[in-house]
């Protein structure tokens, strides 16, 4: 058992490190042959070998030349993460989250840029608002790709991706139920249920739930919702499956943002301080994404996977937002009430082939396949909507009074009688990828395309229909050499072309964004496969960027961006019984074209120039008494620009939390407990300076405690 949560973990036939099998093996609960599922109260999997299948590969991540990064469900349960919005990414060198709305997307950002959203290998990022921020009962693992990925996906933000792959069923019977507990009325219960109808095991099942309250350290917010994702597998015969999955969605909250406006300076008001109203009606946002996924092992060596998948995500509510600010009257901000309603989705359909033929002493391990996919939006805001109550609110900042009449500015009737926004965007690709594995594989040479073509449309706000359309062919060439069976260099030249939603200032509809990138690095397996390290630098050239007028609020392109820097990680057991995640990244982004030439050097939006994150677990080796461990970490962000390029440098407070926690785990029973942000340090996100005059920053929680409660059957 993980401390707090049952562990279950794959590890297949041809994984570095197999070997230490019988280190695993002392903890063992439950082995299955067909593939080697650990249950153990103490066993902990910080490093994974392989990507999952979701990713479309098959070669050990040693040997991948591109800088990939994995996040099992056991380091999520050691730091008691609850939801994607939270610390994950202080697992992955250089990831980071931009908070500015923390209920509309997971608006992650690594090497310098957004990055997309994938489930289970498929792309459901959609337009302006979703996907709802994941779950952690969802979650099996998290996998970070740095850089495009065409062997993902046919499209993507050069700076990368990011893969949340949901639990799926598995031969082995397990149950679990946990209760979290903690500060600012946290109260959350969560059920894993897996197993098979039948006793051949053709019919198997995983149902993962979940319901939340929780009050916030800010007035009046609050976040509760709930999960439902039932999993069903319907093993056809020994090589073939049909697997159908459902998920469900709910939240409430007071609004989507926490953003606080001052007068006075970042961080100058009080950690609790609120710009929202305790009257205000809840917003309330809902979910619906569901998968059927046909697999086929034809033989040993070449497999067919069939996906389909749609989401839909639907939002309606209000919230308070500064409009602007009067220097005569220095304590009051004036707020606006803006309703909004959204429909938004994707549809998406994913086929591939991969494979493995013999040309003499090459290898050949092929990939191809298609992806199409349709996203689309329905959606009416107040903000753009000039008959919407434009009444301001004054707030008192030295002496807020709330509770006061104020107008909601809720717009009834159909979505489609009162939309004042209406978008799309399809893309069809088709892609071949060939890995040859030379000299005895120690060199590896990848050598892949994709074809793309994409249409993105705009029907409202425009008077008439407008779109652009693009064909564009996006090559990508790897090398990855095998120093030794435990070291491994690589290089990475690769593309992207992304479609854009929306239209700029002028009316127009955006072009695509293309990217360039540039990686090499190293990667290295130490102690028999039970820890590794991996150091990558790259470069990257973005074109026809979007950027926000932060004094008009309206879109245009900018020119170019580039990205450099170099990144660290280190994952695994570094000595029996402590499991470490450390890293490091440097990334220095900036304007290197654009019409004004005043805008060019000044820092990409969010961008973070040094994130170092530290986390340790360590396993007491108690005799008597079994299953004790302790942990322990840090995240620190310094150089930090804020959301407008146009603010210049900030001087934004560098971000740095200490966490730790006690656990134990016995045979059915677990318990964890940490405290974050020890030393009550006073933290906060995203900043920025508009409108003229104020300071908007994000604050983030004080010292917090959790614990967590889990019983497996």
């Amino acid at each position: 058992m993980l401390t707090g949560v049952a562990c279950c973990t794959q590890l297949k036939a041809q994984q570095p490190g197999l070997s230490d099998t019988a280190r695993v093996a002392k903890d063992t609960a439950t082995q299955v042959l067909d593939n080697v599922i650990i249950t153990s109260r103490y066993y902990r999997n910080y490093k994974l070998d392989n990507a999952s299948g979701s990713l479309k590969v098959s070669t050990a991540l040693l040997q991948l030349p591109q800088n990939i990064q994995e996040v099992d469900k056991s380091i999520l349960a050691d730091q008691i993460a609850i939801s994607i919005n939270e610390s994950i990414t202080r697992n992955v060198s250089g990831a980071m989250r931009n908070n500015t709305a923390d209920f509309y997307s997971p608006l992650m950002y690594m090497r310098g840029a957004g990055i997309n959203t994938l489930r289970n290998g498929i792309d459901i990022s959609m337009i302006y608002y979703g996907p709802m921020p994941e779950d952690a009962a969802l979650m099996d693992r998290v996998e970070y790709i740095k850089g495009p990925a065409g062997f993902v996906n046919a499209i993507g933000d050069p700076a990368g991706s990011f893969n949340i792959v949901t639990k799926q069923p598995g031969s082995t019977t397990t149950n679990q139920v946990s209760l979290t507990a903690g500060s600012f009325d946290l109260y959350r219960l969560t059920g894993d249920f897996n197993g098979s109808f039948d006793k051949k095991k053709r019919w198997q099942y995983r149902l993962n739930l979940a319901g939340q309250k929780a009050q916030s350290f800010q007035k009046y917010a609050f976040n509760d919702k709930a999960i439902v994702n039932p999993v069903l597998k319907y093993n056809i015969n020994s090589h073939s499956s049909v697997t159908a999955e459902y998920i469900y969605q709910h939240q409430r909250y007071k609004q989507y943002l926490m953003t606080v406006f001052s007068p006075y300076g970042f961080g100058s008001l009080p950690v609790d301080f609120s710009i929202t109203d305790p009257n205000k009606a809840p917003v309330k946002a809902n979910e619906h994404n569901a998968f059927l996924t046909y697999q086929n092992s034809f033989n040993s060596k070449w497999q067919l996977t069939v996906k389909g998948a749609f989401a839909r995500d639907q939002l309606d509510g209000n919230y308070f937002f500064i409009s602007r600010y009067d220097a005569t009257k220095p304590e009051e901000i004036l707020r606006r009430v803006t309703y909004e309603r959204f429909n938004t989705g994707v549809y998406a359909l994913q086929a591939f082939v991969n494979g493995q033929v013999n040309s003499g002493s090459i290898v050949h391990k092929l990939l191809g396949g298609i992806d199409v996919n349709y996203k689309n939006m329905l959606a009416y805001s107040g903000q753009s909507d000039p008959t919407a109550n434009q009444t301001v609110y004054a707030l008192n900042v030295k002496n807020p009074v709330y509770g006061l009449p104020f107008c909601d500015n809720v717009k009834t009737g159909k979505l489609e009688d009162i939309a004042n926004n209406k978008q799309a965007i399809r893309y069809y690709a088709a892609y071949a990828q060939d890995e040859l594995n030379l000299l005895n594989n120690r060199l590896r040479v990848t050598v892949a395309a994709r074809l793309t073509t994409s249409r993105s449309s705009v029907d409202k706000p425009v008077a008439s229909a407008s779109a652009v359309s693009d064909v564009v062919v996006t090559p990508r060439l790897g090398i990855s050499y095998s120093v030794c069976n435990t070291l491994s260099v690589y290089v990475l030249r690769d593309q992207t072309f992304t479609p854009q939603s929306g239209i700029s200032a002028t009316g127009d509809v955006f072009k695509p964004l293309k990217g360039k990138n540039l990686e090499a690095g190293v990667k290295k397996d130490w102690a028999n496969g039970r820890w590794n390290t991996s150091v990558s630098a790259y470069t990257i050239t973005r074109d026809n960027i979007t950027v926000t007028d932060p004094q008009t609020n309206l879109q245009s392109q900018i020119g170019q961006t580039r990205s450099k820097g170099v990144e660290f990680d280190m994952k695994g057991e570094v000595v029996k019984g402590l499991n470490v995640v450390v890293n490091y990244a440097y990334t220095d982004s900036y304007i290197s074209k654009d019409a004004n030439k005043a805008n060019i050097g000044l820092p990409s939006p969010y961008r973070v120039k040094h994130i170092q994150n530290s986390w340790l677990n360590y396993r007491l080796p108690l005799r008597k008494i079994k299953g004790f461990s302790v942990s322990g970490g840090y995240q620190w962000q310094g150089g930090r620009a804020g959301r407008y390029s146009a603010d210049g440098d900030l001087h934004l407070a560098n971000i740095f939390r200490v966490d730790g926690g006690l656990g134990w785990a016995g045979k059915h029973f677990a318990v964890n407990a940490i405290v974050n942000n020890i030393f009550n340090r006073y933290n906060y996100g995203s900043a920025w300076t508009r409108p003229a005059g104020i300071y908007a920053y994000v604050p983030l929680a004080p010292r917090e405690v959790r614990a967590t409660l889990s019983y497996t059957f």
